[in-house]
């Protein structure tokens, strides 16, 4: 598959086909492109998925100056998500299997470069632990095969999901690619709800109290440095659109945000 990057009347053409309505907005997936396409694909698109969000809320901590609970913090996660059978995660075909989350691009990523993710050895290692426990207690993890071949970085407004495969017809030939997805509403709204969990299990112990409203700020901050590290090493020289949907899945806007630099 060659790659190459997608113009905005061709992502308009793939918005029409791939939009859909999401049945359970808390369940997430990666930014990755690799997933097939399903019905039941999460909507939720966010960088390295749950094993993304625990290490988000490890880098909060560590940028804030919080004492982190882990155990309390991944057992907010889990709760957020509605279980443990909802937990979320990817590996890659050619990844060496007895490593957990080892072809996570995601976390690959943060585990080479531990300063610019602002998180340490012993978290990383946390995290793949314990999400090799919860793969046996039913957490789902997703087998990813390929190489990335995207074509484009977009970002999600609205209330509905956008499948990452693509075949355009047309003058474009029956072209096959995929794009790279970061689903803003959904992930916002359960940025909320975890939030309010992280205080109400002391996930972090800081001096003083602690607001919903100010745990959701700085993981937002944190969720966007996270996700723009990983884009420039993974995405590096793609287009960045932005797509707002409105009452329904054919009504969108589409906004060139410029290129992964």
């Amino acid at each position: 598959m060659q790659k190459y990057t997608l113009s905005k009347p061709q992502l308009a053409s793939v918005l029409f086909e791939n939009a859909y309505e999401v049945n359970n907005p808390l369940l997430s997936r990666c930014i990755d492109g690799r997933y097939n396409n399903s019905d039941s694909l999460p909507g939720l698109a966010i960088q390295g998925a749950d094993a993304g969000e625990l290490a988000l809320i490890f880098a909060t901590a560590n940028s804030c100056g919080f004492t982190l609970d882990m155990k309390q913090s991944l057992k907010a996660l889990v709760e957020t998500v509605g279980g443990v059978q909802n937990i979320q995660f990817h590996t890659d075909s050619h990844a060496d299997q007895n490593i957990v989350l080892g072809g996570c691009g995601h976390i690959i990523q943060a585990s080479l470069d531990l300063k610019s993710y602002n998180l340490t050895q012993e978290q990383v290692d946390f995290i793949k632990t314990q999400f090799g426990e919860m793969k046996k207690k039913g957490a789902v993890e997703t087998v990813l095969h390929g190489s990335h071949e995207e074509s484009a970085v977009v970002f999600i407004k609205g209330n509905f999901g956008v499948q990452p495969r693509f075949k355009l017809g047309g003058e474009d030939g029956g072209r096959a690619g995929m794009i790279f997805t970061f689903h803003n509403t959904f992930v916002d709204a359960r940025h909320h709800i975890l939030a309010k969990k992280l205080i109400e299990l002391g996930s972090f112990e800081p001096e003083g109290g602690l607001e919903e409203e100010y745990i959701y700020s700085v993981l937002f901050d944190t969720c966007e440095n996270h996700l723009m590290e990983t884009a420039k090493r993974l995405a590096t020289g793609l287009p960045i659109y932005e797509v707002q949907f409105f009452e329904s899945k054919n009504k969108f806007e589409i906004k060139d945000l410029g290129s992964v630099e």
